[in-house]
């Protein structure tokens, strides 16, 4: 976890999490502002089994994300704003692709996140630029470098 100049605090790992077939991983972001919702980036990596996508299973991932964060991290987990991240960093078969960003809108019970592929709305880079508020996404080849992963 590192703090911004801002007072903000932002977290990146390789988010390791069950799939249904099995153990998967993607690179997590959350910028934690001190007032307002925190925001996810979940990024696809192609060091994952092409198999195990975060899409169609995002509630599992936001949960394992929930609990890899620090326990005081977010207030709400219902107030959280859910992006996926894909691009050619996705998969060795999409070399050249654009990045796309993807609302997730999950429930929160008070225990667990739930949704299904109904709550997912892909966005323009305005509109996923305008969610991230300012924040700056590293690129992700960059970022899991920096985090001593290779993809």
């Amino acid at each position: 976890m590192t703090t911004t100049s801002a007072g903000a605090r932002q977290f990146q790992a390789v988010l390791q999490w069950r799939h249904p077939d099995g153990p998967a991983h993607c690179l997590l972001r959350v910028h934690l502002p001190g007032e307002g919702q925190a925001t996810a980036v979940v990024s696809q990596v192609r060091s994952n089994s092409d198999d195990r996508g975060i899409g169609m299973f995002f509630p599992d991932v936001a949960g394992s994300a929930l609990a890899a964060l620090p326990p005081d991290a977010v207030g709400d987990p219902g107030t959280m704003v859910w992006i996926a991240h894909y691009g050619e960093f996705s998969s060795y078969d999409s070399y050249a692709a654009p990045e796309v960003f993807v609302r997730v809108a999950l429930g929160w019970d008070g225990t667990r996140f739930h949704g299904d592929l109904e709550g997912q709305d892909v966005l323009s880079r305005e509109d996923a630029d305008r969610l991230l508020a300012g924040v700056v996404l590293d690129p992700v080849p960059e970022v899991l470098g920096e985090l001593g992963w290779r993809y």
